[in-house]
């Protein structure tokens, strides 16, 4: 992937710019983006000061206009499409707020498992935080896709009640708490980051976001993050066979999802539920 700053040429798929999202946004036509898949900054000026490796503070955590991110969010994103955006408990009113008045309409809250319980904080005097918020938005409205990534437990056919279909062999609705053995978790753990040398506070867990991915878009879709931190959201993207575009404004982050990338390609490796990955060739929007 040939490095490119935000400037004024013409915007490429599969594609992490360097720079600010929010100059990326001038760049985006309306309607142009077919699944937005995104961690902002909360403004909480994130440091984890309880682990051996600290992680260097996040650009941007000091806070961003997410007013103004919501409505451009929406301005880009497809008619009938699905949007998903990472928060957390204390920030969530707010960027509920933000989201509907930009224009979404907010479905859940999603609450996944951390791939490791939050060392931050009060250690005595607070609950562990083991799980990621997630807000599940629409803009209009669009079903989810039937998939293979979840067994129904009771049997194919079963019927249970008059009146209603019996039960497909595959979930064709989940659950809006992903915990437990049959979910894939939403970040890795610290022994994943040591051994596969990447380090990230917030680090996503490609399986995750691949689940998502096929529940809410289609094959050839582009999915946009705009702070793409180590590159999770292109990855899944390109192993269910959809494009990706997006930024990432800290160059050490950047590096390393330009280093996922290039070794994804090859030798490419299938996600477990995922409908294959396919070699990523820049086209413009």
């Amino acid at each position: 992937m040939e490095e490119k700053d935000i400037g004024a040429m013409d915007l490429l798929r599969n594609h992490i710019y360097l720079g600010d999202c929010m100059e990326l946004f001038f760049k985006i036509p309306d309607g142009s983006v077919s699944l937005i898949l995104t961690d902002p900054p909360y403004g909480i000026s994130y440091q984890n000061h309880f682990s051996n490796r600290k992680h260097s503070m996040l650009e941007g955590d000091t806070g961003i206009d997410y007013q103004r991110f919501a409505r451009e969010s929406y301005r880009i994103l497809r008619e009938n499409a699905h949007a998903y955006f990472f928060t957390r408990f204390d920030c969530y009113p707010y960027h509920y707020q933000c989201l509907t008045q930009a224009g979404f309409v907010v479905k859940n809250c999603l609450v996944i498992e951390k791939g490791t319980i939050g060392g931050i904080g009060d250690l005595e005097g607070s609950f562990a935080n083991n799980g990621e918020w997630l807000i599940f938005c629409q803009k209009g409205r669009r079903v989810f896709n039937h998939t293979t990534l979840l067994k129904n437990r009771k049997k194919e056919g079963t019927r249970f009640q008059r009146g209603r279909e019996p039960s497909k062999k595959y979930k064709t609705r989940f659950n809006s708490y992903w915990f437990g053995e049959e979910y894939p978790k939403a970040t890795y753990n610290s022994t994943w980051q040591k051994r596969n040398q990447i380090f990230h506070p917030t680090i996503k867990n490609v399986e995750c976001l691949s689940w998502l991915i096929q529940i809410s878009s289609l094959p050839g879709d582009l999915v946009f993050d705009g702070f793409m931190g180590t590159g999770s959201t292109a990855l899944a993207a390109m192993a269910t066979g959809r494009d990706y575009l997006g930024a990432e404004i800290d160059r050490g982050h950047y590096e390393t999802a330009r280093r996922r990338i290039a070794q994804a390609i090859q030798p490419c490796e299938r996600i477990t539920g995922g409908e294959g990955i396919l070699e990523k060739k820049g086209k413009y929007l």
